[in-house]
């Protein structure tokens, strides 16, 4: 199996790259998704992060995690974010790892890893080939603000807690530029992945 791993900031079209990937027949690994399937209320993520910031970042009607209070921590604090990314990542890494052990033995040609954040453990380590998706501050902010709902000043603060697009690029080895239109970005998948996936 070939696994490919696509990494990228928020705004950068990361997810557009994995769904095109997907309707060319990959499976795709969504890491925001396995999160916040493991922060579920009970789950051993959720214990720590609550132990971590307290009963704040629970939502007094659900008694799940309350995104908006912990995003305010993690992206108004490094020290915060260092602390949460520790605590989630462990387990993310564990189940793309388990995750793609099933795909294996499923005889499954192609995986994607779509994972914001690129690290050693469950990214680096299980992917052949890396791309990273990137695109200019101002059209990702704007991006943001229509996905998200939110304010310039909060977009702007969302870009800051991660890497910079030549930071993300120099971890790459495929860079996939999406500031043209869909068009452009589905034939430019096509083509890398037939030069670096599919060979």
């Amino acid at each position: 199996m070939r696994v490919l791993g696509i990494t990228g900031g928020t705004g950068a079209g990361k997810s557009t790259v994995a769904a095109l990937l997907r309707k060319k027949g990959c499976e795709v690994l969504d890491a925001d998704r396995i999160a916040k399937r493991l922060q579920r209320k009970g789950t051993p993520v959720f214990e720590k992060l609550v132990e971590l910031f307290g009963d704040g970042i629970v939502d007094k009607d659900t008694g799940e995690l309350d995104r908006a209070a912990l995003g305010a921590r993690v992206f108004g604090s490094s020290a915060d974010r260092i602390a949460v990314n520790a605590i989630v990542h462990e387990a993310v890494a564990a189940e793309i790892k388990r995750k793609l052990e099933i795909l294996r033995r499923r005889g499954v040609k192609y995986a994607v890893l779509d994972v914001p954040i690129p690290v050693e453990n469950g990214f680096f380590d299980c992917a052949d080939v890396v791309w990273a998706v990137v695109a200019n501050d101002d059209l990702r902010i704007k991006r943001i603000m229509t996905r998200s709902r939110c304010t310039e000043e909060e977009a702007e603060k969302r870009l800051a807690a991660q890497l910079s697009n030549s930071e993300y690029s120099a971890l790459a080895d495929v860079v996939i530029d999406n500031e043209g239109g869909f068009y452009e970005l589905e034939a430019l998948v096509d083509y890398e992945f037939a030069r670096t996936v599919a060979v």
